[in-house]
């Protein structure tokens, strides 16, 4: 089990680096198209549930389904996975998810019942190399991808600590294709 899920993480970071390389070298990305969230929050849960469950943890999910974004399916995956990563150690309890329509955007809310981002840290905790125990680049990271897909990655709330994901609101494709 635990094999399973650092290949899941190790493909899905190798799809992140293989963006930013292309972004480097400066030739076309990815092609971003709408992504279902529904589909990449599931995929997390598979992944992250044994973690969680070895710390007698939780992930909820709620809010509105069947909304899809504009991004890439792996950054999506990054970003996300990030904040889970980040909820599960740093936080404790449950950690929620939450996702609805905002005008345009789709917001997603990843937050838990730990003590929250230390105030310090809190005005520059996206900055490279801050960092309570990591390598500091988790969330610098993952704001930066959300930047890339036009969209921003904020600490709305330092304690508790919530996290929220701005990004523009896709269509599903039409019937039969599957991004």
């Amino acid at each position: 089990e635990e094999a399973r899920v650092g290949i899941a993480q190790v493909e899905r970071l190798n799809g992140v680096v293989d963006e930013l390389l292309q972004r480097a070298r400066r030739t076309p990305t990815a092609s971003m198209s709408a992504i279902s969230l529904d589909s990449v929050i599931a995929a997390l849960q598979r992944e992250f549930q044994p973690a969680f469950a070895d710390a007698r943890r939780s992930v909820l999910v709620s809010g509105e389904r069947g909304l899809w974004v504009v991004i890439t399916r792996s950054s999506l995956s990054q970003i996300l996975s990030t904040l889970f990563e980040n909820a599960l150690r740093h936080g404790s309890g449950t950690v929620e998810v939450r996702a609805r329509r905002s005008g345009p955007s789709v917001v997603v809310e990843v937050s838990d019942r730990g003590e929250g981002v230390d105030p310090a840290i809190a005005p520059k905790v996206f900055d490279r190399s801050v960092s309570t125990g990591g390598t500091g680049l988790g969330l610098g990271l993952a704001r930066d991808l959300a930047d890339a897909a036009g969209g921003r990655l904020e600490l709305r709330s330092a304690r508790p600590a919530v996290f929220a994901l701005f990004l523009s609101a896709g269509e599903p494709p039409a019937t039969g294709q599957h991004p």
